[in-house]
C-alpha cells in the first residue's frame, strides 16, 4: 500500500521520444552551425544555446508520474497539470526492464522509465490490481 505520494520521471514511448528529442537536438545543431558560420561566439549563439537548455529542461522536468493510494496522475509537456486516472481501472499491466504499459478505458499507455522505477511501479501497480 502506498503511504505517500510517489513521483517518477518518464519519457513517452520510444517513437514519440525520438521525435521530441530530435526537434530539441535540431535547436542545438542550429546553434552550432550559427556559431561556426560567424566564427566568433555571438549573443545570437548564446541565445540559441539557452533556448536548447530551456527546451531540454522542459522535456525532463514536466514529464512525471504521480501515484497516490487511489490514483495515478500523468503530467506531460503539453499537459503540465496532468491527467488523473484511477488505479482500479488499470488493466493489462506489463512491465519490462525499462518500460511499463497498461490500459485504462481502452487507451494504452506506454512509458520509458529507469529500471529501478519500473520495478517499483510494477510492485505498486500489481498491488493495486489485487
Amino acid at each position: 500500500m502506498i503511504t505517500q505520494k510517489r513521483k517518477f520521471l518518464y519519457q513517452p514511448q520510444l517513437l514519440n521520444s525520438c521525435i521530441c528529442w530530435s526537434w530539441t537536438l535540431i535547436v542545438l545543431l542550429i546553434g552550432i552551425i550559427v556559431w561556426l558560420e560567424i566564427t566568433t561566439f555571438q549573443t545570437t549563439t548564446l541565445l540559441i544555446f539557452i533556448v536548447f537548455a530551456f527546451l531540454t529542461w522542459i522535456q525532463v522536468y514536466f514529464r512525471k508520474l504521480f501515484i497516490t493510494k487511489k490514483e495515478i496522475k500523468i503530467c506531460s509537456v503539453f499537459h503540465p497539470f496532468g491527467k488523473t486516472l484511477y488505479l482500479k481501472s488499470i488493466s493489462n499491466f506489463n512491465s519490462k526492464r525499462n518500460s511499463i504499459s497498461f490500459n485504462i478505458g481502452g487507451k494504452q499507455y506506454k512509458f520509458l522509465v529507469p529500471s529501478n522505477s519500473a520495478i517499483e511501479l510494477s510492485e505498486i501497480l500489481n498491488k493495486s490490481e489485487d
